[in-house]
């Protein structure tokens, strides 16, 4: 059987483990990239919750380890934004405590000194008995028709799981209490 001679062009076309590798990196930063843009599209995300979610989905720690930063640079993975939105969205459907957002937003990888700094913007919105009122106002049909003292312990169980301070859950539950029964405070 006669073989063709290569051309010039043909004999440089040839892919040498190089060029190869260099294809793969491409073509798994290209896959990375995607699907932190999914990802992105679902919902904000810190920056250590997006690299493990990569890790999650399949990529390569090298193509992870370009894809981050990147999105950083670009600002479309920033923690402190990600904190401002997450803890506003936080208050606004499932309103709760300093310690718990706090305790919460740690376990997402965020450093605690940004979140304390970034819920002091909030403490009108956090600190106030009337965070804890809604809470209590959510679930007060819970407490209706059960023992006082059982009502009592039971809203102080959820508040204190609420990350809620001891002095805000004392007051918060006496109103509540006085709610139930038809007192008022003296």
């Amino acid at each position: 059987m006669h073989r063709r001679p290569r051309t010039m062009q043909q004999r440089h076309r040839r892919t040498t483990p190089r060029r190869r590798a260099e294809f793969h990196v491409s073509e798994e930063v290209t896959k990375t990239r995607r699907i932190a843009f999914e990802l992105l599209a679902v919902r904000d995300r810190s920056v250590r919750e997006m690299g493990e979610r990569l890790v999650r989905r399949g990529c390569e720690q090298d193509a992870i380890d370009t894809v981050v930063p990147d999105l950083c640079d670009k600002g479309l993975l920033d923690d402190s934004t990600f904190v401002r939105r997450w803890v506003s969205s936080r208050l606004e459907n499932r309103p709760e405590g300093r310690i718990k957002l706090i305790q919460d937003l740690c376990k997402r990888g965020i450093d605690r000194s940004l979140a304390e700094q970034v819920l002091a913007e909030f403490e009108d919105d956090i600190g106030t008995d009337d965070v804890a009122d809604r809470v209590l106002a959510r679930v007060a049909h819970r407490y209706t028709g059960i023992e006082h003292d059982a009502a009592r312990r039971r809203m102080y169980g959820l508040l204190a799981r609420r990350g809620f301070d001891p002095d805000t859950t004392r007051a918060a539950v006496e109103r509540a209490m006085n709610a139930l029964t038809g007192t008022t405070a003296p």
